[in-house]
């Protein structure tokens, strides 16, 4: 979870399971989806007309690129020790998902995810296309 003083500048967005829901970085285009800036990371593994399933994999030491995502459901697979960006690179705070929790959240801005523990961070979502 991200410490209490970030929460309340984070209003209108939902943060669960240790994922970020960060202020948008003002940017002339939108940001790419997970699986399209990070396809290293974030990975489709079924999809229909409406959904993806998307399997998420950051090694220790690993970044992501900036990206935002759709409302999604989360379920953590591995316990995790994350750092948080916004789109710009900026700290934003670090968070812990556990595994087993299950999560929906709303749109998540655009933002970074680094993988800061000594193991592989996994988790699978669950968005609509």
């Amino acid at each position: 979870m991200l410490p209490k003083a970030i929460l309340p500048a984070l209003p209108a967005c939902s943060l669960v399971a240790g994922l970020l829901c960060a202020a948008a970085a003002a940017t002339a285009e939108p940001l790419p989806r997970s699986h399209i800036a990070s396809p290293e990371v974030y990975t489709v593994i079924a999809e229909n007309e409406q959904y993806l399933v998307i399997a998420a994999t950051w090694k220790p030491g690993q970044k992501d690129k900036p990206h935002a995502h759709a409302s999604s459901g989360v379920y953590v697979l591995t316990d995790c020790s994350l750092r948080y960006y916004n789109a710009d690179g900026k700290l934003l705070a670090e968070g812990h998902p556990v595994a087993g929790r299950a999560v929906v959240q709303n749109p998540i801005a655009g933002h970074i995810v680094e993988n800061v523990g000594n193991g592989d961070c996994k988790l699978i979502m669950f968005e609509p296309k």
